[in-house]
């Protein structure tokens, strides 16, 4: 087999025998001989090809130094790679290292025949020897402006430069040439020399800033054992805060101009409350000395766990007051992240099959520590209504997947991170809990993390460790829930006779294309309705299994007027409720006396309205009957959430159509504003009403009411109107073209000349229904979206088609799926899988729906991310058309 194409291969050599070794190694492959097998030239690295390297090497240690400054584009380093070779390797050996350039390559002090093939460079194996080897590459690269890897970023308002690496699951290699994958830990040893006036924030605290110049040389010290993908190097002029939890030193770091926007008790505060609960329920010491949070900006997701120096997104960061929620998410994330020093950083999984573990464990490990160790309530309510919807709705659909599934490639890796491996793992832990006990579940996995310490490990490991700890087989639990996809139904089925129970089973379904029947433990709550309160009679716990399991406990309880068979949510389960507790819902569902469950069954009605069983436009008339007499805020919440999500459908219909239906919007503008109106100064109702009343603001009466808030002729005790709240309300006018639009969008721009700001400026622009505006956007994002950073393309997308706006996109649909496979040539990974996400065409009529299902044909060669979009794109158009179809019966 030849390993090297000849008009794709570049050697650097500094000497007449190297060039004579690399001409004769890529015309010919001599040293491609042997057993195993030879890597792909792809930008992705291979499961197989991983297992492969990783049992050529061991005992491996990185020594990078780097320099980087104010003004230049790229950077340039140097990487001392030790490493101990099998004594019966016979094969090249590869770095991965994407697309920079190589000065000088030197493998034991010699110079190296390399091979660089944009994706990563080849060192031949006669020049390799058996045990210790020491590589030396010296090299340079462009810094990232996409949000990933080493990115780069220039603060529009004081030109002040930062730096953040962000590089999961495989973009450490655009950084530095190493090998970028999990089960290969290495120490690091790091210096930088940076810019005097920067901070320079790694995976461990430095021991020595020399002064150079206008340099400053830092040096840090060797870090534990470490998968590269939670390496990091953060640099700039960061604003810094310091605190400490007990010997744990603690800093927080935002770029200066956001800095007097940071409240740094929101960080600091469950910083410390989730270092006391980790430690003590893991009963393992943090093991990383020092704790760094910095606040990033363009960061593509809400935060990175970097091994002692977690990287969070900028929106978390208000330039306004904060809601309850907003303070609570962001004390979640803290958790999630930290819960990641352990479980990922310390334990990490051997290949990215193992990703869900990783994301499922710190996702189910923050919440129980805002449950248990924080100031805040009602931890489980947003779980159900956040992280476990998002889990329903992926499993649902045509992208759902097994919880653990092959990873062929790093490609494919980038497809997991969705609802699947977040969410439905987090419940599926979460019921694990409840099914193992809770002591049992804490003891298993204390072991695990004792046991693994500075280890890969596999699924295997960890499900053994809970398994002995609560004296349980969990071989086909593990089989049906892991290994197994597809979302199940239960339904209470039961008889009375004398207002007793006489007969009481549980019915499991599953859909025909996943027929798994799966066992677990729930709750089974019994309603009564007695004057005017509907009230928890009983809480039976069942273990159900198979299509069918009999309650016995159930059987002479008074008949119920209400049954939910998820009480509490401890299961993973989609509830059908029987008719006569549906009735009972629509009669009574402000009288029952438990918020979680008013919150269940709310979700369970629009669940109705997805799978095309309630007209979204009678959903919305039974929410504006019920929701002001909802004195719950988190009820309310989910109300109005789920009220967004119906008139988005109705903005699906055809102008016409629209037309039947507009007055539904004015109706909930109109009902938001009374409770706006009635909010108490300053509370949490008060800031979802105002941000729901402006989101939905359409007619000329409620636009006519933003216009006067935004020029201070309406305010609202208690609630100032920021900078943020000005943008949101200049484009919702210039998304319906009212008034002076023009006008007051370059008032803002003049008054906020922040990056966020900036960003703010291109939706609006976007959102205005003018087919001349949109063509001059989408032009950009055609021929030159090199022009901006991805962070300002993502919000000119989001901007560009709202739902009623989904015509102006008809136009635009051949281009769009060109510039889709045009990007998907180019390995233009970030913009493709934004692109594909957001621009996919979806009016929902029947030929969109035709023209997708093609496309879902033709896109076998697109990128995993890419085409899991156009199935869910294609899949949400059908669901839309049934429930359009609906409504006009």
């Amino acid at each position: 087999m030849a390993i090297f194409k000849p008009g794709r291969c570049r050697w650097l050599a500094v000497s007449a025998l190297s060039s004579a070794l690399a001409l004769s190694s890529c015309s010919s492959g001599p040293d491609g001989v042997g057993a195993g097998k030879l890597r792909d030239n792809s930008e992705f690295l291979s499961g197989e090809y991983a297992k492969q390297r990783s049992a050529q090497i061991s005992n491996l240690n990185y020594q990078l130094s780097l320099k980087i400054d104010q003004t230049s584009e790229s950077f340039s380093g140097s990487n001392k790679i030790t490493f101990d070779l099998d004594k019966n390797d016979n094969l090249p050996l590869t770095v991965d290292f994407e697309e920079g350039e190589i000065t000088s390559v030197t493998i034991n002090g010699q110079a190296a025949a390399f091979k660089f093939d944009k994706w990563f460079i080849t060192i031949p194996q006669h020049q390799l020897v058996n045990g210790q080897n020491t590589l030396v590459i010296d090299y340079s690269r462009k810094y990232s402006t996409d949000g990933s890897g080493f990115h780069r970023f220039v603060d529009p308002k004081n030109k002040e430069v930062y730096l953040y690496t962000d590089f999961e699951p495989y973009d450490a290699n655009r950084l530095f040439p190493h090998f970028d994958q999990p089960d290969l830990k290495a120490r690091y040893t790091l210096d930088v020399i940076a810019p005097s006036h920067w901070q320079v924030i790694s995976t461990t605290r430095e021991t020595e800033i020399k002064s150079e110049g206008e340099f400053n040389h830092w040096y840090f010290p060797i870090s534990a054992k470490i998968s590269s993908y939670v390496f990091a190097l953060h640099a700039g002029n960061y604003a810094v805060w310091e605190d400490k939890f007990e010997d744990i030193p603690l800093r927080l770091f935002a770029r200066q101009s956001l800095a007097e926007n940071v409240k740094t008790d929101d960080w600091f505060t469950p910083t410390k409350q989730s270092f006391k609960f980790f430690n003590d329920y893991f009963d393992i010491r943090y093991p990383f000395g020092k704790y760094d949070q910095i606040i990033a900006p363009d960061f593509n997701s809400g935060a990175m766990e970097n091994v002692a120096a977690v990287t969070f997104t900028e929106s978390y960061v208000s330039r306004g007051e904060k809601s309850t929620r907003a303070r609570m998410n962001l004390a979640n994330t803290i958790a999630h992240e930290m819960a990641h020093m352990w479980f990922g950083d310390l334990v990490t999984m051997r290949w990215w099959n193992g990703l869900w573990l990783n994301e499922s464990f710190a996702t189910y490990m923050a919440n129980l520590a805002i449950d248990r160790a924080s100031d805040f309530t009602n931890t489980w309510d947003y779980f159900y209504t956040g992280m476990k919807q998002w889990a329903y709705r992926s499993d649902d659909s045509v992208n759902t997947h097994a919880i653990e599934l092959e990873v062929p490639t790093t490609g494919d890796a980038m497809t997991n991170f969705d609802g699947i491996t977040y969410g439905k793992g987090a419940a599926v832990l979460k019921q694990v809990h409840h099914y193992l006990g809770e002591e049992e579940f804490r003891t298993g996995v204390s072991n695990y993390l004792k046991k693994f310490a500075y280890k890969n490990t596999d699924l295997d490991d960890f499900m053994t460790e809970l398994g002995k700890a609560a004296g349980k087989d969990l071989s086909q639990w593990t089989q049906d829930w892991l290994y197994q996809p597809g979302l199940n139904t239960i339904e209470a089925s039961y008889q009375c006779e004398n207002g007793k129970v006489s007969s009481f089973t549980l019915k499991q379904t599953a859909p025909k294309s996943y027929p798994t029947l799966r066992e677990q433990r729930v709750q089974v709550g019994l309603y009564n309705y007695r004057q005017n309160s509907m009230a928890l009679t009983d809480k039976i716990a069942v273990t159900y299994k198979g299509k069918s399991t009999s309650v016995d406990d159930a059987i002479g309880k008074n008949c119920p007027d209400l049954v939910y068979p998820n009480e509490g949510d401890w299961g993973y389960v989609k509830v059908n409720l029987d008719p006569m507790s549906l009735t009972a819902v629509k009669q009574h569902i402000n009288a029952l006396d438990n918020a979680t469950m008013r919150i269940m069954l709310w979700q369970s009605l629009f669940d109705s309205v997805r799978d095309a069983k309630l007209p979204a436009a009678e959903f919305v008339d039974f929410a504006l009957k019920n929701i002001q007499g909802e004195q719950d805020h988190n009820v309310s919440r989910k109300i109005a959430s789920s009220l967004t999500s119906a008139l988005h459908y109705l903005d699906m219909l055809t102008y016409q159509q629209r037309r039947d239906y507009s007055d539904k919007h004015n109706q909930v503008a109109e009902v938001y504003y009374q409770l706006l109106s009635r909010a108490k100064a300053g509370s949490d109702a008060q800031k979802l009403w105002y941000g729901r009343f402006v989101s939905v603001a359409r007619s000329d009466k409620h636009l006519a009411m933003l216009a006067d808030i935004l020029d201070h002729k309406l305010s609202f005790d208690g609630l100032a109107i920021d900078q943020d709240k000005r943008w949101a309300l200049v484009a919702q006018l210039n998304r319906y073209q009212f008034a002076n639009y023009r006008q007051r969008l370059t008032a803002q721009i003049e008054q906020d000349n922040s990056d966020t700001g900036i960003n703010y400026s291109f939706y609006a622009r976007a959102q205005r229904p003018q087919a001349e505006e949109k063509a001059k956007l989408f032009d950009i994002l055609r021929h030159n979206p090199e022009q901006l950073k991805l962070a300002r393309l993502r919000y000119i997308m989001a901007g560009l088609f709202p739902a009623e706006q989904q015509a102006f996109k008809t136009p635009y649909r051949e281009a769009i799926i060109s510039k889709m496979r045009a990007l998907n040539e180019q390995a233009n990974y970030g913009l493709l899988n934004a692109f594909t996400r957001i621009m996919l065409p979806k009016q929902c009529t029947a030929d969109n729906e035709s023209f997708l299902s093609e496309l879902v044909k033709e896109s076998t060669d697109i990128k995993p991310v890419a085409l899991k979009s156009i199935r869910a794109t294609h899949q949400q158009v059908n669901r839309c058309n049934k429930i359009l179809a609906l409504m006009e019966q």
